[in-house]
């Protein structure tokens, strides 16, 4: 688990990676908290987790419920998003390379917000059950030597 230190250091850089500069609010880092100490990751804990940092999103299961980032168009809203991101977390549960899932997590983004963050947070809940050390170094830093390390 991370030290109360380093779970604002972890929130607070996630925040800003969205734009959004300011003190983490106790709901993000207990959202966080409760995320990263979860045994196994459900869709429940991500709507637990979305809704607590971005109250009106939603998971995109609806017909029509599509969203683009920039020149990346995600998979049209429906119930496909449910299955895929289902699978999805079957594999993150599985120890799969945190890397490879955050990526195709944020491919898929299973939601109308808080994808960035709600991938950052997955990826941190198997980088601790994955013991991996690079968390330490904060997200960018860390998937920087991930991205090295998958060529």
């Amino acid at each position: 688990m991370l030290s109360d230190k380093r779970l604002l250091a972890f929130v607070k850089e996630s925040n800003a990676i969205e734009g959004i500069n300011r003190t983490p609010s106790r709901v993000e880092i207990n959202a966080t908290r409760y995320f990263l100490e979860s045994a196994e990751i459900k869709i429940e804990n991500l709507e637990k987790f979305v809704s607590a940092i971005a109250p009106f999103a939603r998971l995109r299961l609806e017909d029509g419920m599509d969203v683009r980032i920039g020149n990346h168009i995600p998979p049209a809203g429906g119930p496909s998003i449910g299955y895929a991101l289902d699978e999805l977390l079957v594999k993150a549960n599985g120890g799969s390379n945190p890397y490879k899932i955050h990526c195709e997590y944020e491919k898929l983004h299973p939601f109308m917000d808080g994808n960035g963050r709600s991938g950052r947070v997955l990826w941190a809940w198997q980088m601790i059950k994955t013991g991996n050390k690079l968390l330490q170094l904060g997200f960018l830093h860390a998937f920087y030597y991930q991205t090295l390390d998958d060529r």
